[in-house]
């Protein structure tokens, strides 16, 4: 009850809410994932993905850095880009984001998916070129937590969420803001037998992640353990379910 109380009472307070569990030396490092895809009785790989997770230093501040790259598999390649790069920059003290930038190659041009957060001004400043588009510039309140996927698996990882209790979000997704909730389902034995598992929810109310606004529902297991990792994710789609594991 206690935590519940305690909980509530960061909610309730303006600002950002901070990570309660500390960033052990455990927790840094690189992982790779095996992304597939399942419906109807086919299973069957669409991409690998690593995370990389570091201290470093970004406009003249310490600050962790996450990097992303997922290279699709295969006859994928047809219908996806061959590589996907995404990098973001947290504050250590609370994971506040800072910085994300992810390319975005089109037409062999290059634009970008950019978010700048200024958190003394309670917004975020994301820059969507698509060539040959021109540049889509929007300045969004961060009334609630914002920020963007990269950043937000990081957050999930040291964020200390009593079960059954939900936080109210915004993911930012090419130039938009799409509202949704955070929800810790609490411990998960089955999922991953032999390792202390938690879940998370995360609901997004209008669109998903996917171009074709499928991708609205993501399930997140992580480590219980020091290092805070990462250890799947269930994308719901119109046709299946995308299933992120890390690879053996």
């Amino acid at each position: 009850m206690r935590k519940i109380v305690l909980f509530l009472l960061a909610v309730a307070a303006p600002g950002w809410l901070a990570f309660s569990a500390p960033v052990s030396g455990d927790a840094f490092g690189s992982v790779t994932y095996e992304v597939r895809f399942q419906s109807k009785g086919l299973d069957t790989k669409v991409a690998d993905e690593t995370v990389s997770f570091e201290k470093a230093e970004w406009n003249q501040q310490k600050v962790h850095h996450a990097h992303a790259v997922i290279r699709a598999s295969s006859i994928f390649r047809l219908f996806m880009k061959a590589e996907y790069l995404a990098d973001a920059y947290l504050a250590p003290d609370g994971g506040r984001p800072l910085y994300y930038m992810n390319p975005v190659y089109r037409a062999g041009k290059v634009g970008k998916f950019e978010c700048v957060y200024d958190h003394g001004a309670g917004t975020v400043t994301s820059v969507f070129l698509r060539p040959p588009a021109d540049a889509v510039e929007t300045v969004i309140p961060m009334d609630v937590q914002t920020m963007d996927l990269l950043s937000l698996m990081q957050y999930v990882r040291f964020l200390e969420l009593p079960a059954g209790c939900t936080l109210p979000m915004q993911v930012l997704k090419e130039g938009r803001s799409l509202p949704a909730t955070l929800t810790s389902q609490g411990a998960d034995s089955e999922r991953y037998p032999g390792q202390t598992a938690e879940r998370f929810l995360l609901s997004l109310t209008e669109g998903g992640l996917m171009e074709n606004g499928s991708g609205n529902r993501i399930s997140v297991w992580r480590s219980a353990g020091s290092d805070r990792k990462l250890l799947g994710l269930e994308v719901n789609l119109g046709s299946g379910v995308m299933v992120v594991s890390v690879k053996q």
